[in-house]
């Protein structure tokens, strides 16, 4: 989405205050005059034309630009609501400075239809389906919390969210999954990191974005998983979560040379995927361990992080080789999706799998 709707709402704005000869700019002195006659015209909080008043000649020219005025009125210290205020110091840490002024003023003009509370609804939901699991069932009351699988097994039978390949017909599956996890020590690694990286993205993108990707990444989690090797059973959000994690990591790259603090936030995630993958690699070929974690999942997630999140994610500046990017992106992803959906639908369950995840003996 890349939109001017709001500088142009602010550039009317400034007109009404402008003469001809100031459609650009124009002096503090006359500014301040003409904003305190006609204030009630622009539709302007008093906190907006206190602010406005203030500190409109930061940079002590005694003139103001567009451009400032802009800036000014979407600024956090311009906010009489604390709800704006805060919701504001939560996207800040996840957009570049020149996405400030439509982020800023798409919060101002939120009216909670729909409600920011994909990510909260997402996670209580997570975590009350492992909570009523373990609490009703009754093998729960004699496992250990930490590492019992709650739902996903019923007097015998597989639970309704687990994904089983010799149920693939049962098409709920390959996103249910993600309900369920393997012990509260696989719940709470997600749903920390999920609130931590997904509240803010959803802040700044919307539901609307934010939830489908989140979903399309389970469900090619699933279908990956199965392409690779159609034997293993999955349980747990992490290929959603990757997909939040990497759709940040994709905006940091693409805002390359407006986003703030960039080396930490490339450092943070490196480290995280560095010891995710390094660790899965070394237990694989170093120990000669089978390993139950399904990576092939987490891949399916981050790569539509990276190839969705690019397509549809809120994106201010709009760059020739952005336009390029996000063409070959969204092209490599609709023709991955496709690979393994076929190839879900093809192999039977327990073929032999492309990817073996033990060494054999």
């Amino acid at each position: 989405m890349h939109s001017n709707v709001y500088r142009e709402k602010h550039k009317i704005q400034f007109s009404r205050l402008a003469t001809d000869d100031e459609i650009d700019s124009m002096p503090m002195s006359v500014f301040r005059e003409r904003l305190l006659q006609q204030r009630g015209s622009l539709k302007l909080s008093p906190t907006q034309v206190q602010t406005l008043c203030e500190n409109a000649d930061k940079n002590k020219d005694e003139v103001i630009t567009v451009e400032e005025f802009s800036e000014l009125i979407s600024s956090k210290d311009a906010q009489k609501s604390q709800v704006a205020r805060v919701l504001y110091t939560i996207a800040d840490g996840f957009i570049t400075p020149s996405q400030k002024v439509d982020v800023h003023s798409y919060i101002d003009e939120y009216t909670l239809c729909p409600p920011p509370i994909f990510i909260l609804l997402i996670t209580l939901i997570e975590i009350g389906v492992f909570l009523y699991y373990f609490f009703t069932l009754p093998d729960g009351s004699h496992a250990d919390i930490w590492t019992y699988c709650a739902g996903c097994n019923h007097g015998g039978n597989y639970g309704v969210f687990l994904f089983v390949p010799k149920l693939r017909e049962q098409a709920w599956r390959f996103t249910s999954y993600a309900l369920l996890h393997s012990g509260l020590h696989h719940l709470l690694g997600n749903v920390i990191i999920q609130l931590l990286v997904g509240i803010p993205l959803e802040v700044v993108h919307k539901i609307w974005r934010i939830g489908p990707l989140y979903v399309l990444a389970v469900t090619s989690g699933a279908l990956l998983q199965y392409s690779v090797d159609s034997s293993v059973l999955l349980a747990g959000a992490s290929a959603g979560v990757y997909a939040l994690i990497t759709a940040h990591l994709a905006n940091v790259f693409l805002n390359w040379s407006e986003m703030p603090f960039r080396w930490v936030r490339l450092a943070v995630l490196g480290v995280f995927l560095t010891y995710d993958v390094g660790g899965a690699l070394y237990r694989r070929y170093y120990l000669n361990e089978c390993d139950m974690i399904s990576h092939a999942a987490h891949f399916a997630g981050g790569l539509t992080g990276v190839c969705f999140g690019v397509f549809v994610l809120y994106n201010i500046v709009d760059h020739v080789y952005e336009k390029i990017i996000r063409r070959i992106c969204v092209t490599a992803y609709i023709i991955f999706f496709i690979g393994i959906t076929a190839l879900a639908i093809i192999r039977p369950p327990h073929s032999t799998p492309l990817i073996d995840s033990c060494v054999s003996n």
